[in-house]
């Protein structure tokens, strides 16, 4: 059908952010991830092989987009559950083994 009109309403619904505004943050992040530097895409089916674009990141709390990331740091962040007291944790455990 029309995969960027789909992709700009998608944004626009979930992110408050058009196609375009994607693009320009991907453009400003040299297309890689913002925390570990990964490309574009991130495999998202290792049997299919089927990719997809970086994920906007946001706050939970404020909804204010904080860049994009890989699959893999975008979950990591989730999962520490946006705190940066459990990332230190989790940082200082993994120094001292």
């Amino acid at each position: 059908m029309y995969p960027r009109k789909y992709k700009n309403s998608q944004l626009k619904t979930i992110f408050g952010i058009t196609l375009e505004e994607y693009e320009l943050l991907l453009e400003k992040q040299n297309g890689v991830c913002a925390i570990c530097g990964n490309g574009v895409v991130d495999i998202h089916n290792k049997k299919t092989g089927k990719k997809r674009k970086l994920a906007v990141d946001h706050s939970h709390k404020t909804g204010k987009i904080r860049g994009l990331l890989c699959g893999r740091c975008n979950r990591a962040i989730g999962m520490a559950e946006e705190s940066p007291t459990i990332l230190k944790k989790m940082i200082n455990y993994l120094k001292e083994r």
